[in-house]
């Protein structure tokens, strides 16, 4: 009966033993996560749920440590993320799916919400044929199209936003594609925004993590996207919060508070495939080759909002 006793002593202890292992190997799994993330976004209205993450604290309550960059260039953002410098980026889908196309092993893990008005130059005067400034791979360029069916559209590429703006005021060229809140910041220097589409439209922006990434530090890729849903939760609540926070992070007069036209910010979503292909056939025709990406290879849903 000792013997017995024994025996089962021994095969509990090692039961209490593996069941120690096991704790300790998950625990462990989520220690050795890279709970730092590289961002990189655009001065722009979709910024502003991060903005305000940021500024609250909720990054670092979710376990997540943002290293943020804000960008005024969308073609060095993009060069940023395909040399490996960011983990992560706000990007337009057409710069995204070209990139794909061009190697980049990456997941879109949430759309943003943006708003994109067209200012007029500063002698403005209407007619037909007008020369818009764009940036040429890019969601204003696609939005253009959509916005300026009633003009003959010159295309001028210039992918500063300021040089952009400093070309209106010039009247080199007759409007632009600005996006929130640098549209509005022109409004107050005394040109006219026209604002198209409605605030609840989708805008094909997305923010994209890297595949490497997300493998190797799921939770903290999870961290991120429930940090970013409390900051959309509090704009919903609060609108005002959005434009303060853009007001104050990227240094506007206090008086473009009260010009800003805001999207409605949604908790994170991805695209559907429709959109999605919408988007592809536009970037196909735009550079006439042929893209042929599956939905299942550029999107995921794992960080979607339940």
């Amino acid at each position: 009966m000792k013997k017995i006793r024994k025996s089962l002593l021994l095969v509990a202890m090692s039961l209490v033993m593996i069941i120690s292992l096991i704790g300790c190997t998950s625990n462990k799994g989520t220690q050795d996560e890279n709970t730092t993330i590289r961002l990189g976004v655009m001065s722009a209205a979709d910024s502003a749920p991060i903005l305000l993450a940021q500024e609250k604290g909720y990054f670092e309550e979710e376990g997540v440590n943002l290293e943020l960059e804000i960008f005024t260039n969308g073609a060095t953002k993009q060069s940023s993320i395909q040399a490996g410098e960011l983990d992560a980026a706000m990007l337009s889908m057409i710069q995204f799916l070209n990139n794909v196309k061009g190697g980049l092993q990456a997941k879109i893990t949430t759309t943003t919400d943006g708003m994109f008005p067209i200012v007029l130059s500063k002698n403005f005067q209407e007619k037909k044929d007008v020369k818009v400034g764009l940036m040429e791979v890019s969601v204003i360029n696609f939005l253009a199209d959509q916005y300026l069916t009633d003009y003959n559209v010159e295309k001028v590429f210039i992918n500063e936003m300021p040089l952009r703006m400093q070309a209106l005021m010039e009247n080199k060229i007759d409007m632009a594609v600005l996006p929130e809140p640098l549209a509005s910041n022109a409004q107050l220097k005394g040109l006219e925004k026209r604002v198209y589409g409605k605030p609840d439209d989708y805008t094909p922006n997305g923010i994209i993590f890297t595949d490497e990434f997300i493998k190797n530090n799921p939770n903290t890729v999870k961290g991120f996207h429930k940090a970013y849903n409390r900051a959309v939760e509090d704009i919903i609540n609060n609108p005002e919060e959005a434009k303060d926070i853009l007001v104050s992070k990227l240094e506007l007069n206090s008086k473009v508070k009260d010009l800003m036209v805001l999207p409605t910010y949604h908790k994170t979503r991805v695209p559907d495939e429709s959109y999605l292909k919408e988007i592809e056939d536009w970037t196909e025709k735009l550079q006439g080759n042929e893209l042929n990406l599956e939905y299942k290879d550029v999107v995921t849903k794992d960080f979607v909002s339940k």
